[in-house]
């Protein structure tokens, strides 16, 4: 005490720790004296810390009681050793692994994202080509269809005049005709081509949407309808959201308002609707899994999409299903990076963090989620209409 504070000896007899230090600094020193005197000679290894010239030190204190032969403490001895080099290093150390752990994660974090963009860049030149290449062919089926039909037209035509005006055919002819039942093929020939039409016509809308959705490959923002990237996605998941023996229909609700072009990146933005209605039919399954039948019908599955214009410079999209919902905890940590709730090989933690950064790093938006346990969750995303330069 004496050299840490550069007291003579006889100016610190009769004297308290709480004459020369802060009271808490000396509550400190007095809780580890009371322990020292209450182990009856056991000696006591502590650190304590101090507030001097403006800088923390700390020492490494040993203490123990002298007793006497009944037991009885009679004095307290202690030994402090400086160790405060030892406490600032150890501290950095400690940072400096905190740092590292911090940077480890954001190159794992990185990594996946480029892993992610890498393989949605891959994907959309793969669709996109596949989409070309079945595009060229049902373009060609669907414009003969309409050339066929005109002379499908024709033939008949002249089929219905023979018959009209040719009474006495040759015995082989209608021996023929008998057995064909050429008035059902007549009616049905048309009825025929028009389905082919359909189908044709079906094909396109798919391909269409295929090329809609795999804007992954471009570099700069483009002015787009929103409500294209939308219905792109939707199709794409159309098998998810039919019937199936295993479960319901999932009805979709469409609230639609008059949106303004959007200028974005609409392949990156067409990624963020996936994730969130993948996850939606995710989460309606797995809630009809614990459903009965007759829950279900009167509850059923549904997701709604409303949009909206917030005002002169921004958009609004909402996406809600009745799923399972999530609990309160789940929510909080359902943007950040690895974070999954389903089995191992189902999810990697990352469809929703990576959204997160599309909308608010991307395109200078917000995404939020809202949801509440067994009754459902909704996405709200905002974006700009205009991007910054």
């Amino acid at each position: 005490m004496v050299q840490l504070l550069n007291l003579r000896g006889e100016e610190i007899l009769g004297k308290t720790e709480y004459d020369f230090f802060p009271k808490e600094t000396a509550d400190q020193f007095r809780s580890n004296d009371l322990t020292v005197m209450e182990a009856l000679g056991k000696p006591i290894v502590a650190e304590e810390t101090l507030l001097l010239d403006q800088q923390i030190i700390t020492y490494l204190a040993i203490k123990f009681a002298l007793v006497d032969e009944q037991g009885v403490p009679y004095a307290l001895c202690g030994i402090s050793t400086d160790i405060s080099d030892r406490k600032q290093m150890e501290n950095q150390l400690r940072q400096q692994a905190e740092d590292l752990e911090q940077t480890l994660q954001e190159l794992k974090h990185t990594q996946t994202q480029m892993i992610q963009s890498e393989k949605m860049s891959s994907l959309g030149q793969l669709v996109a080509g596949v989409a070309h290449e079945i595009n060229n062919p049902v373009n060609f089926i669907h414009g003969n269809l309409t050339h066929l039909d005109e002379y499908t037209q024709i033939l008949l035509q002249v089929i219905h005049l023979y018959h009209q005006h040719s009474s006495n055919r040759h015995p082989e002819i209608q021996e023929f005709l008998d057995e064909v039942d050429l008035e059902y093929i007549q009616e049905d020939l048309p009825n025929m081509i028009n389905s082919m039409k359909v189908g044709t016509q079906r094909i396109r809308q798919i391909v269409l949407s295929l090329r809609t959705f795999s804007r992954m490959d471009e570099a700069e923002s483009k002015v787009v309808d929103i409500h294209e990237g939308i219905d792109s996605t939707l199709m794409i998941l159309q098998h998810r959201l039919k019937e199936k023996p295993e479960h319901p229909a999932i009805e979709v609700i469409k609230e639609y308002g008059t949106l303004p072009l959007v200028e974005c990146y609409a392949g990156q933005l067409n990624q963020v609707f996936m994730n969130i209605l993948a996850n939606a039919i995710d989460a309606i399954e797995e809630y009809n899994q614990q459903r009965t039948l007759a829950q279900i019908q009167a509850n059923p599955s549904q997701i709604q999409i409303r949009t909206s214009v917030i005002n002169s410079h921004s958009i609004q999209i909402a996406i809600a299903d009745n799923g399972l919902g999530m609990s309160e905890d789940v929510e909080k940590q359902i943007f950040n990076p690895f974070f999954t709730t389903k089995p191992v090989g189902k999810g990697t933690g990352m469809s929703m963090s990576i959204s997160y950064q599309i909308i608010s790093e991307k395109h200078g938006g917000k995404l939020e989620c809202f949801s509440t346990l067994n009754k459902g969750t909704k996405f709200v995303i905002e974006l700009p209409i205009q991007q910054n330069k």
